[in-house]
């Protein structure tokens, strides 16, 4: 009885032990889970540098990053949702005033009087933008693709249609039962015997440790 006991602890604190470890193992997919997705569901920051020499001259990705990097032709491209910095860096407190071409600001939004002011816009719809400097018209715009951001389909396919086989006619018989005789099975009590032989080994090697 005793035996019985102690072998009934062992086996229930083992179960325990998995339990605990499935139950990390989900909470650390779970972790990996959201944390992807929440990287894909952040949108960008871009911080545009704007003088009045070379214009929009510069671009920093500072959410998620902070690194720069060229955009080819003075054109951003971003996606909807993504967020817009431009920054005056101008000689001397030369003020700025940022244009855009559709209107989507007021002249007074975009009006940077002195170094380091800024301010921001998030580009929501898809498009092509276009963004001037009204106190120096002579250099270049800065165009802003903005794309929509695209979710995955799934397309299920249409059933495969199978072919029904007919099944062959087969032939019927009547089997007559055979009495069995009651009686004790050697090869039973053998391995009834193997083991309780090594239930009692595995206890007494546990006792020892």
């Amino acid at each position: 009885m005793f035996y019985i006991l102690e072998s009934t602890l062992i086996i229930s604190d083992v179960m325990k032990r998995s339990k605990s470890a499935l139950a990390l193992i989900f909470i650390v997919m779970l972790i990996i889970l959201f944390s992807s997705y929440a990287d894909a569901a952040v949108p960008s920051v871009y911080r545009v540098f704007v003088d009045d020499y070379y214009g929009f001259y510069q671009v920093r990705n500072i959410e998620p990053g902070n690194i720069t990097f060229k955009y080819v032709n003075n054109t951003l491209n971003i996606n909807v949702g993504d967020n817009v910095i431009w920054e005056n860096q101008a000689y001397n407190n030369y003020e700025l005033t940022i244009l855009s071409e559709q209107n989507l600001w007021d002249s007074k939004y975009g009006y940077l009087k002195y170094n380091y002011r800024s301010f921001n816009y998030t580009f929501m719809k898809p498009g092509n933008y276009q963004t001037s400097i009204k106190d120096e018209p002579r250099l270049r715009h800065l165009t802003i693709i903005v794309t929509p951001i695209e979710t995955p389909v799934t397309t299920t396919l249409p059933p495969t249609p199978m072919e029904t086989e007919t099944p062959a006619p087969t032939a019927s018989f009547t089997q007559t039962p055979q009495i069995v005789t009651p009686g004790f099975d050697l090869w039973y009590i053998l391995l009834a015997f193997i083991v309780v032989v090594v239930l009692v080994i595995f206890i007494y090697s546990i006792k020892k440790r």
